[in-house]
């Protein structure tokens, strides 16, 4: 019998006109192939492997503004926030983060501090930490803002600094529309 492995995410959307906008610059301005824009952007906020009791699922529909000056490209992968020879940014999945400074994170961090509360000992069952602002008690151990754009085999310059410049140069903000909690059962 196959095993069943419970999810629950916390996804802050990006608004549809945001979304076209970075797709318009990363075509015609930074080379990227339309098959490789990434469609539904958005940013995981929260993400827990055990289902948390008495947490209310519920979308929100606000509007938040993220400064583009306050981003850095990065490929997703271990080790990805910072240039490599051994991470093949066309090989893997390629993005932005929001740094510390951007003007969203107060938001973002206070809509995943909403979670905190529902991590309880039976929940967390010998987890190394629990979640706080910038680290996670499931998946990866520190929390980034961040957001997946450009899909794999994408033939993008390996130099991540060159796109970035370009992308900060052609747009100011980027804005989010719709916080949404999502789980997801499947088998493994």
């Amino acid at each position: 019998m196959e095993k069943k492995l419970y999810s629950l995410y916390a996804l802050l959307w990006i608004d549809k006109d945001s979304e076209k906008e970075i797709s318009n610059v990363l075509i015609n301005k930074c080379g990227v192939e339309k098959e490789h824009i990434q469609r539904g952007m958005h940013v995981t906020i929260y993400h827990s492997r055990r289902k948390l009791e008495g947490l209310k699922y519920e979308t929100i529909y606000e509007s938040i503004k993220a400064d583009v000056a306050e981003t850095r490209f990065m490929v997703f992968a271990p080790g990805g926030e910072n240039p490599r020879k051994d991470i093949d940014p066309n090989k893997r999945p390629v993005g932005i983060r929001l740094t510390k400074r951007n003007v969203a994170i107060p938001r973002l961090l206070e809509l995943r501090r909403s979670f905190f509360r529902y991590e309880n000992d039976n929940i967390l069952s010998n987890r190394r930490q629990r979640t706080s602002n910038w680290k996670n008690a499931f998946g990866s151990s520190h929390f980034q803002a961040h957001i997946v754009m450009i899909r794999p085999g994408n033939n993008i310059d390996k130099n991540l600094t060159s796109i970035g410049k370009v992308f900060r140069n052609e747009l100011k903000y980027i804005y989010f529309n719709k916080f949404e909690i999502k789980e997801r059962l499947r088998t493994g």
